[in-house]
């Protein structure tokens, strides 16, 4: 009798009426028998003294999706306050787990001590596992990009869980894993929201456990919508690219580009400028502007009452360059941010503007020692310290790639500059001769080039360098070591969905060290013609978008997100450590572009449109528009979004702020992304 009331229902796309038995969810459609199918909807447990299941519905929406509508009701006498659970169980052997943003397969990567800036920072702990002192982790909505989503799968076959957005009541929620007996993931949404055992509050921090209850007076009723969905890997370890197409429809994920091409071409051309600053006798492009207490918030140096002393006078709060340095990739995308000053230049016969930025490259390639390193913030040859400052592979694979760039660019416009050669073949051929077959290129060297650190995919930074360096000089040692870099570091790292220690202050699983696997791939593509090229982009795209926010959370008026007006759907988390949102996806938009030009999949380049969307938000457009009581320079954008309950920079911790640090990269990625669009024919508005 079972049987045929599943058949019927899958005939009419009606919905099922669960309570007490299970349901079983199969690839095309309700299945008849836990035989033959891929996971089951576990019976209801009763949350307190009352409270009872009047429906459960679950309804087969084709193409592998389900959703699962259920209404609870308080029957009781009394007003009652609980939290509502629900359980699909896996039916298949999962290898491989995620919950975007949060923990990918569990964040097993031990990268060490961290080094930011020089400073060390020891060993920072990040959540774990499912589980932390015998209870599974649970995370709220906020931090995961699809929300409330867990993903489990095996070569064959992944099954996701995650909220609807369609109310409050769907969406405000928690998810976690269990493992059962059988070592069967057990995927568990849980409403409202709960963060538990603990919360990860800060970097390296965990705080008290976090819990919202349901209140339901005697005759109330609450409802939630949860979906289902089969999610085929398209490569092994990739059902995520299933799932990111499933939450596209069923999100129905969408933002406005609230700027015009020429409008954020215009704001990050002037905010880039007002960077120039004079050090030393030489024009360089300061890194950011900021508070003076920053620096103590972000290495999460100063306690949370001392930073609440500190916000009540104007001497910490004022945003200026103070303590200004410049560095060359990275975070301070001195080459990338010349570069886009002299493209501007080249468009409106500025000779005064061009000097500057070739001195700006002049002045690092100055600095560049025998063996091809150099420090990689200028400012770093002045410190006492300087000799003992580790060099990262991350800033001179940015350095090397960016000095063949201008140079391609300066030579369209009949100028020579082979000295911007002759500084990336130095870094090249540092790296290839110090290529380790178990590292790859490691991640950070002494000046005199022995290695500090090892481990991490951020080796991968030199691909673009060492592919668009071939593609000038034709020199073949160049692709070879391009070629071996990429089939280690796929093979190893991306290959099983995972990058890591890319981001200098972070040593955790992180998505930026994803890019240049994308824009490395694209290259090797275009010198080589192999698909595997091509393939491997489509799975460096899909990590990083892994991370990129499908809905928008609900905050309070209070907050800066709702007062902002400000649209997390877009943004993409920066890392295991860092939970929060950032405008890394300003850079991706043509490279997704190109890449639906190349596959055919529309998918990418409304991934790209929507990431982009996001990165042109929260833009300071004129003066006399403030932010948190600031009148910012014109052209800034913050750096930090914090959308969840996390923050180093507030001395509460609550979702939905902003941080306030104005750096050079956002703006140098957006008009990287512009001049790139511009050059392929096309527009993003």
């Amino acid at each position: 009798m079972k049987k045929f009331l599943l058949i019927i229902a899958a005939a009419l796309g009606a919905a099922w009426i669960a309570h007490a038995d299970s349901y079983y969810f199969g690839a095309d459609g309700p299945a008849s028998d836990k035989g033959a199918a891929l996971a089951q909807l576990l019976p209801w447990v009763a949350p307190a003294e009352g409270i009872a299941l009047t429906d459960e519905n679950v309804k087969y929406l084709g193409n592998g999706e389900y959703s699962i509508t259920r209404t609870i009701v308080n029957k009781g006498a009394a007003t009652v306050s609980f939290n509502d659970v629900l359980k699909v169980r896996d039916l298949f052997d999962a290898t491989h787990y995620t919950i975007p943003c949060v923990s990918y397969n569990g964040n097993d990567f031990d990268g060490g001590v961290t080094i930011a800036d020089g400073v060390l920072l020891g060993k920072v702990k990040v959540p774990t596992g499912i589980s932390c002192d015998g209870e599974p982790w649970v995370f709220g909505y906020q931090r995961t990009g699809i929300p409330s989503c867990t993903l489990t799968e095996n070569v064959n076959t992944g099954l996701a869980l995650f909220a609807a957005v369609d109310t409050p009541s769907s969406l405000v929620s928690s998810c976690s894993l269990e493992q059962d007996a059988d070592g069967h993931f057990v995927h568990v949404i849980v409403r409202p929201m709960v963060e538990a055992p603990y919360t990860y509050e800060s970097k390296g921090v965990f705080g008290p456990r976090y819990e919202e209850k349901i209140t339901l007076a005697p005759g109330e009723s609450f409802t939630a919508t949860s979906y289902v969905c089969v999610c085929p890997p398209k490569w092994e370890n990739y059902a995520t690219v299933s799932l990111m197409g499933h939450a596209l429809s069923l999100l129905d994920t969408h933002l406005d580009i609230c700027m015009s091409d020429e409008q954020a071409w215009a704001l990050g051309q002037k905010y880039i400028r007002s960077l120039l600053y004079l050090y030393k006798g030489k024009w360089l492009i300061s890194t950011n502007r900021k508070q003076r207490m920053f620096h103590e918030q972000h290495k999460v140096l100063i306690t949370r009452e001392e930073m609440a002393e500190r916000m009540k006078w104007e001497y910490w709060t004022d945003i200026a360059t103070f303590d200004p340095s410049f560095e060359i990739g990275w975070a301070g995308q001195n080459f990338l941010s010349a570069r886009m000053l002299a493209t501007q230049a080249f468009l409106t016969g500025d000779e005064g503007l061009l000097e500057k930025c070739y001195e700006v490259y002049d002045t690092f390639i100055a600095s560049q020692g025998k063996n091809g390193l150099l420090h990689v913030r200028y400012d770093q040859n002045y410190e006492d310290n300087a000799k003992k400052i580790p060099v990262d592979v991350c800033n001179l694979g940015w350095g090397s790639a960016e000095a063949v760039r201008m140079y391609r660019l300066l030579k369209e416009h009949g100028i020579e500059k082979p000295e911007y050669l002759d500084f990336a073949r130095k870094i090249n051929d540092f790296f290839i001769k110090k290529w380790d077959d178990e590292y790859g290129f490691g991640k950070t060297w002494t000046m005199k080039g022995k290695p500090v650190q090892r481990t991490g995919t951020i080796g991968g930074f030199m691909i673009p360098a060492l592919a668009e360096f071939y593609e000038l000089t034709g020199e073949q040692k160049y692709l070879d070591a391009a070629l071996r870099a990429s089939d280690f570091y796929y093979g190893r790292d991306v290959d099983n969905f995972i990058c890591t220690a890319g981001a200098i202050d972070c040593n955790c699983i992180d998505k930026e060290t994803s890019y240049p696997f994308l824009q490395g791939s694209l290259t090797l593509y275009r010198i080589t013609g192999d698909r595997k090229h091509l393939e491997r982009a489509e799975k460096a795209a899909a990590y990083f978008s892994s991370w990129m926010f499908f809905f928008d959370p609900i905050y309070t008026p209070e907050t800066d997100m709702y007062k902002y007006n400000w649209h997390p759907t877009g943004g993409t988390g920066v890392s295991a450590e860092h939970q929060c949102i950032d405008a890394w996806g300003g850079i991706m938009a043509s490279d997704l572009y190109v890449l639906t030009q190349l596959t055919g999949d529309p998918m990418w380049d409304r991934i790209g449109r929507l990431m982009w969307a996001n990165a042109v938000q929260g833009i300071t457009t004129h003066l006399g528009e403030f932010f948190h009581d600031m009148q910012r320079p014109i052209g800034s954008q913050n750096e930090g979004f914090f959308q969840a309950r996390f923050t180093k920079y507030r001395p509460v911790i609550e979702a939905g702020y902003w941080n306030d640090i104005f750096v050079s990269w956002p703006p140098a990625y957006r008009l990287w992304t512009l001049d790139r669009m511009r050059r392929l024919g096309a527009r993003l508005k």
